[in-house]
């Protein structure tokens, strides 16, 4: 549970970098302003690789019985998350009016998961990202951080298309990727 708690950390702090701008700037003078996207490219790769070991490495330890609708809200809550991931990836109206729709994204997913999940591995990585999730927002708000303001016409709409296709994509990798099915046939 410790290696999972490391790259939870690890992953959250790397990415509240961007709700503090001033602190974002002083990293890239320091690193380059050229280098500080793969340094950071790197870095989160790193911490999402310690998640999944920390994640497989993890024992079963029960905390709570989730309840039975559990599983059907994860369905709806992760699917809202993946379409605030279609929205920030691509400059819309939607991504100006949600102004921080990865971490409003995230906070669905880890709600969700939580819905659906009752062990304490389960309550270290969503409970966390949660958690940086939550924070990131409010550092955000409060050091006035907003997207572009560049908006695209139509990626709106694509932006949505793309969220629900890369859910339908996850659902179907979710077994390979994390080693537990969404769905259990037979």
């Amino acid at each position: 549970m410790i290696v999972l708690a490391l790259g939870v950390a690890l992953t959250a702090l790397l990415h509240l970098v961007a709700a503090v701008p001033s602190l974002k700037s002083r990293l890239k003078a320091r690193v380059g302003e050229l280098a500080y996207g793969p340094v950071f490219g790197i870095a989160s790769l790193i911490g999402v690789a310690i998640i999944v070991l920390g994640w497989r490495m993890a024992d079963f330890i029960p905390v709570y019985d989730a309840p039975e609708w559990g599983r059907h809200a994860n369905f709806a809550f992760t699917l809202v998350a993946f379409i605030c991931l279609g929205i920030f990836l691509f400059r819309g109206s939607l991504r100006q009016r949600l102004r921080f729709p990865l971490a409003i994204g995230v906070m669905f997913w880890a709600i969700g998961h939580l819905f659906a999940n009752g062990d304490l591995a389960s309550l270290i990585l969503f409970g966390g990202l949660l958690a940086y999730a939550v924070a990131h927002f409010a550092l955000g708000v409060a050091n006035g951080v907003r997207p572009s303001p560049e908006v695209r016409s139509g990626h709106d709409l694509v932006s949505i298309v793309i969220g629900v296709a890369l859910y339908g994509v996850m659902t179907q990798l979710h077994d390979v990727l994390i080693g537990v099915p969404v769905f259990q046939i037979g």
